[in-house]
């Protein structure tokens, strides 16, 4: 065991030193390897920032309880998210519309841009701003009063240009370290183009292209045609 952990540092540590390119180039050749089920359970390149220091979670909730704008944390260093083009937010705002009209009278609920997911891989806090999720109740007082969630069964990003590497490479190995997590969909900003990845599928990813296609949850009861998500910008 003590063996496995010293292999395990060595290899965050290595990976620590790569560049982001490299680090983006690593991350995408474990998701296309043929065999899934031997990926070691590693955070998949995280951010690189040139502040060289590390933030706890509470200097994090303090930053951005005093600081203008929306924030990420990522093992301990936190990034700004920058504000997307108006496309963008049509696509989130037709995906937030389409899917909170589905699950209306359902124990279940939407949540858009500004609420948070807090996640853990290996021993590292991550807290990302998906443009999408979806949890299941009961929502407890303690839930209700959270900063974030911790239990969404589908979380959705809009790519944009800053953004594609991150959330088709890194965020889309992060977020199968949550337990709850059944779906993760991918939606392109520029074309037409869905990709779903679920966990009952291994997560290979589905890809969709036409209006007519629809993108059919199996977390919970919601259809949404691609004609409806990308409404207003198509």
């Amino acid at each position: 065991m003590t063996t496995i952990q010293t292999d395990i540092h060595a290899l965050r540590h290595a990976i620590q030193q790569l560049s982001r390119r490299e680090r983006e180039e690593l991350a995408e050749w474990i998701l296309n390897s043929p065999d899934g089920d031997s990926w070691v359970a590693e955070a998949a390149v995280p951010y690189r920032d040139s502040d060289p220091r590390h933030f706890t979670l509470e200097e994090y909730l303090q930053f951005i309880g005093e600081t203008p704008g929306h924030y990420e944390y990522v093992a301990g260093r936190i990034f700004p998210v920058c504000s997307p083009p108006i496309r963008h937010e049509i696509i989130a705002a037709n995906l937030l519309f389409h899917v909170q009209g589905a699950l209306r009278g359902t124990p279940c609920r939407a949540f858009g841009s500004h609420t948070a997911v807090r996640l853990k891989v290996d021993q590292d806090d991550i807290v990302y701003l998906p443009d999408l999720m979806i949890a299941c109740g009961p929502f407890t007082e303690d839930v209700l009063d959270s900063p974030w969630l911790t239990s969404p069964c589908m979380v959705a990003e809009v790519l944009s240009s800053s953004t594609e590497a991150i959330d088709r490479r890194e965020k889309a190995l992060n977020y199968r370290h949550i337990a709850s997590l059944e779906e993760y969909v991918v939606v392109a900003q520029r074309s037409m183009e869905v990709t779903v990845f679920r966990r009952s599928d291994g997560w290979r990813p589905r890809i969709f292209t036409s209006p007519e296609d629809v993108y059919e949850s199996r977390a919970v009861e919601a259809n949404i045609s691609l004609a409806n998500i990308y409404e207003g910008v198509r």
